[in-house]
C-alpha cells in the first residue's frame, strides 16, 4: 500500500510540474527522408556514384569475363585431358577468388566513402535540428525510426522543415 501511495504521489507531482512548465511541443522527423531529399544528401549520392563508377564497371567486367570463362570450361570439360582440365579448374578457382576479393574491397571502399559523407552531413543535420528546435519552441524532437516509432500525428512531422533547415545550414557551412 505504501508503494502504491508513493508512486501515485510521484505521478501527481510529475504531472503538476509538467503543467506548470506548459505543454510540451513535440516534433518528429524522418532522418532517412531528410538525407534522401536534401541538397547535401543528393549531392553526396552524385559524388559517391561518380567516384565508385570506374571500380563498379571494372568489377562488372570481371564478373562477365569470369562467367564467360566458366561457360567455356563447361563446354570443353569433357574434351580436355585430365591435366588440362585440372589446370583450367585451378585457373577458374583463382579467378573466382580474385573476383570475390575485388568485390569485397569495393564494398569496403563504398562503405567507407558512404560513412565519410554521411558523418559530414549528420554533423550539419544535428546543428540544423538544434537551431530549428530552439527557434520554433520544441521541447522534444525525435527521429522517426522504423520499429521504435510506429505512429505520429501528422501535425508533429517536421521532416520537410528539417530538410529546408539542413539545406540552409549546408549552404551557409560551405561559405565559411
Amino acid at each position: 500500500m505504501r508503494k502504491f501511495l508513493a508512486v501515485a504521489l510521484f505521478l501527481l507531482l510529475l504531472q503538476s510540474v509538467a503543467l506548470a512548465a506548459g505543454p510540451a511541443k513535440v516534433g518528429i522527423f524522418d532522418p532517412e527522408e531528410v538525407l534522401r531529399t536534401s541538397e547535401p544528401g543528393q549531392e553526396a549520392i552524385k559524388q559517391f556514384e561518380a567516384k565508385m563508377k570506374p571500380d563498379s564497371e571494372r568489377i562488372e567486367k570481371q564478373q562477365k569475363d569470369f562467367l564467360k570463362m566458366q561457360e567455356d570450361f563447361q563446354k570443353q570439360a569433357f574434351a580436355l585431358a585430365p591435366e588440362a582440365r585440372q589446370d583450367k579448374e585451378r585457373e577458374l578457382r583463382r579467378k573466382e577468388f580474385e573476383l570475390s576479393e575485388a568485390v569485397r574491397m569495393f564494398q569496403n571502399a563504398a562503405n567507407r566513402e558512404k560513412s565519410i559523407k554521411l558523418n559530414e552531413i549528420l554533423k550539419v543535420l544535428n546543428e540544423a535540428v538544434t537551431d530549428y528546435s530552439g527557434k520554433n519552441g520544441y521541447t522534444i524532437v525525435m527521429a522517426k525510426t522504423q520499429g521504435i516509432i510506429y505512429y505520429t500525428d501528422p501535425s508533429c512531422d517536421i521532416t520537410k522543415a528539417v530538410t529546408s533547415e539542413l539545406n540552409r545550414a549546408w549552404k551557409s557551412r560551405k561559405k565559411k
